[in-house]
């Protein structure tokens, strides 16, 4: 068999092991690649980067599922690590059913990190204090409304049941008032109601975290300026890692850079074998 001939026909089976070959390096042998910053992420990052700490609170709104998880909980851990570091206290919120137990999870990887290496209590990430979940409501767009009036009307406890009138955090951020901006992170329509009713009668900012299929239609809101920023899938959440890395708020990159990494290994091993099957066609029929 010819040269040409043989590259044009690889067998199935040696690309399958490759291709498992390449996706599974990245999680054993750690690298990186550089991250092209969008600037939807460069916007969302800066706007947290220029807040005061110790001020206003920012809204973490996680509503994305475990379907979602491998693009949506990457962002969600680096931008507590922003807002942790920054000493810019955190309310966490859902109101999609399925997201309370990965919002719990990403709270607690990002406190046990910080926590594990604090000095003092000044260093630590306390809860009460420094953040607290309310967890899960209904009727979310009735909610997101009745909380420009006061946000202890819609989660009168916490997820864990205690009353958010004591913890200090909640006994000084009263409605959106002490809100710097509303995140939303989501793997479905959810960023949309944020803009369209709390934005449209409070003024509060949004920003957003989507699947890379939800992102392009929320471009337009970017273009207009009622989004304060957007991350776009696992690349965004790659890219928000990398901008925390190199700030100094964080000491290595996280999951989405790992998973970037993967796919950029599967990228390039499929540009290889377009290439190498190119080369044998073009000479197969030269032959013929």
């Amino acid at each position: 068999m010819k040269w040409h001939e043989r590259i044009s026909s690889i067998d199935r089976r040696i690309i399958y092991i490759t291709l498992s070959v390449l996706v599974i390096i990245p999680f054993f042998i750690p690298f990186t690649m550089k991250q092209n910053i969008m600037p939807q992420t460069q916007r969302l990052f800066d706007f947290i980067e220029a807040l005061p700490p110790h001020d206003k609170a920012v809204i973490l709104c996680l509503d994305y599922t475990p379907q979602t998880m491998p693009e949506t909980h990457p962002m969600a851990i680096a931008i507590l690590k922003h807002c942790f570091m920054k000493n810019i206290p955190v309310i966490g919120m859902s109101f999609d059913p399925q997201a309370p137990g990965l919002a719990v999870d990403a709270f607690a990887t990002v406190t046990l990190e910080i926590n594990s290496s604090a000095l003092t209590r000044g260093d630590s990430v306390i809860y009460g204090t420094d953040y607290v979940y309310l967890g899960w409501k209904s009727g979310r767009i009735a909610a997101e409304l009745q909380m420009g009036e006061n946000i202890a009307d819609v989660f009168p406890r916490d997820y864990y049941g205690a009353s958010i009138d004591s913890f200090p955090l909640m006994q000084r951020i009263r409605n959106y008032k002490n809100v710097s901006i509303a995140i939303v992170i989501a793997g479905a329509d959810y960023p949309q109601d944020w803009i369209l009713y709390p934005q449209a009668r409070y003024g509060v900012k949004v920003g957003a975290g989507l699947t890379a299929v939800m992102s392009p239609k929320y471009y337009p809101f970017l273009q207009t300026g009622q989004l304060s920023g957007l991350l776009s899938g696992m690349k965004g959440a790659a890219e928000y890692e990398s901008l925390i890395l190199q700030y100094g708020y964080a000491k290595n990159l996280g999951r989405a850079d790992t998973g970037m990494n993967s796919q950029s290994l599967i990228h390039i091993l499929i540009i290889i074998f377009i290439i190498l099957g190119n080369i044998g066609y073009f000479f197969s029929r030269k032959k013929q």
